[in-house]
């Protein structure tokens, strides 16, 4: 009996380990494309007026140029630029962040006399393929980043307008993958909490204190956030694999109550 029950367990152990070397390989290196372009759009008041989009959607323009002498020599509106979409295969599980969409704010001088950007919607995609090993492609679900901009009065408390992101929770993901769990973020450079005098002015145009992420900008400059992306995993147990496991455990227990008869 002594012998039948070693056996036993030998075999449920076995059961055990195939279960924890069931999944898949892991993606070690990707493929992605990044993509973002301007959807929709309200300047402050709550119209399209004096604001169109570029013919790829990339580029976002308002406002009546300043005529005011020297001020704005060129007579530009002012823009936000999309530098999308950006593709590679240098995205390694676990590794470093790459760069992937920017985005310039080109902040000209313009008339107070006529509404200014308010409100902007971006729809981003990112898609993900397997480079190693190679496989087919993950599908493509966008997401839908919304932003709202402030004039300050420039002065000396607060020299520099306002970016703030309404959602900024969507800058993260996941999603599973023959057998694992990867969890993707999109991080920046130029962004982060509005803080002091932009935080108050903000605060005091909206009623609700709270945090706020997002970006400055100069006048009658230009300036870019670079957005960068990066990869983990984590193994996610596969049906299969429980079925292992579960019949593992049980021909164990099956054993140890068998001998406790015996």
């Amino acid at each position: 009996m002594r012998k039948n029950f070693v056996v036993t367990c030998l075999l449920a152990v076995a059961f055990l380990f195939s279960a924890t070397f069931a999944s898949a390989a892991l993606v070690t290196q990707w493929s992605y494309t990044n993509d973002a372009n301007f959807v929709d759009w309200l300047n402050d008041a709550n119209t399209q007026d004096f604001m169109s989009v570029s013919g790829d959607s990339n580029t976002l323009f308002w406002g009546e140029p300043s005529d005011v002498p020297g001020s704005n020599p060129d007579q530009l509106q002012s823009s936000l630029v999309l530098n999308a979409p950006v593709s590679g295969d240098n995205l390694f599980t676990f590794g470093s962040a790459v760069n992937v969409v920017s985005i310039t704010h080109y902040n000209n001088i313009l008339s107070s006399e006529y509404p200014t950007l308010a409100w902007g919607q971006v729809e981003a995609t990112i898609q993900f393929t397997p480079f190693d090993p190679a496989g087919p492609a993950k599908s493509i679900d966008p997401a839908y980043l919304e932003f709202m901009f402030y004039e300050t009065p420039n002065d000396d408390v607060t020299p520099m307008d306002i970016f703030i992101l309404t959602n900024p929770g969507l800058t993260s993901g996941s999603f599973n993958y023959d057998g694992y769990k990867y969890d993707f973020d999109f991080n920046s450079e130029g962004f982060g909490l509005i803080e002091g005098a932009y935080h108050d002015f903000i605060v005091d145009k909206t009623g609700v204190d709270t945090d706020y992420f997002g970006w400055y900008t100069s006048e009658d400059n230009s300036t870019s956030g670079q957005f960068n992306l990066s990869i983990t995993a984590s193994p996610v147990p596969e049906p299969a694999t429980m079925l292992l496991l579960g019949a593992g455990l049980l021909g164990l227990g099956i054993a140890v109550r068998r001998n406790k008869k015996n």
